[in-house]
């Protein structure tokens, strides 16, 4: 089974050593999201969200609630583990003006996207694409960058597939 939330960050009190008691008194002063999933741990709260947009809601809500009191560790991606290693694969839809669409395109494929589709219609293109979800991460604050126009970006989980082999598989063979 593949997981809804394919992203995870941490959030710690840094005022107590009893992670789980942050834990759950936050979760009790949350509003329900969508897109999002919290699960008390000893090592905090785990903010689980089907993408790196959907942790922005949560992340500043937690700020509120915590102020300068609270730590929110760098999201990170959710492997599922069984006989073989899978990472998620995420849609990605990103519209943006004309002009910047070209430099657009070469990032994703930068990000190892395969781009399923480019609607080049002015004044707007959409672009809409698969990619691994560890080579997406920041990248909403990337096409910021990229096209400061107000660009619209999407993601939500496709599918989880095998690991590519890295260096270290080489070696073993």
């Amino acid at each position: 089974m593949d997981y809804p939330y394919p992203i995870e960050q941490l959030a710690r009190s840094s005022r107590t050593r009893f992670q789980m008691g942050f834990a759950r008194m936050t979760i009790s002063l949350l509003p329900q999201l969508d897109e999002v999933a919290f699960e008390p741990s000893s090592q905090g709260l785990k903010i689980l969200a089907a993408s790196e947009l959907a942790l922005t809601t949560p992340g500043e809500i937690i700020r509120q609630i915590h102020a300068d009191e609270v730590e929110i560790g760098k999201p990170r991606v959710r492997l599922l583990y069984g006989d073989t290693v899978r990472e998620p694969i995420m849609w990605v839809r990103v519209s943006v003006r004309d002009t910047d669409a070209e430099a657009v395109v070469l990032d994703l494929l930068r990000r190892d996207a395969a781009i399923e589709e480019a609607d080049w219609r002015q004044p707007r293109t959409v672009i809409r694409a698969l990619a691994p979800l560890r080579n997406l991460l920041g990248y909403p604050r990337a096409l910021a960058e990229l096209s400061p126009d107000n660009p619209d970006l999407r993601m939500w989980p496709s599918h989880y597939q095998a690991l590519p082999p890295g260096p270290e598989d080489d070696a073993a063979s």
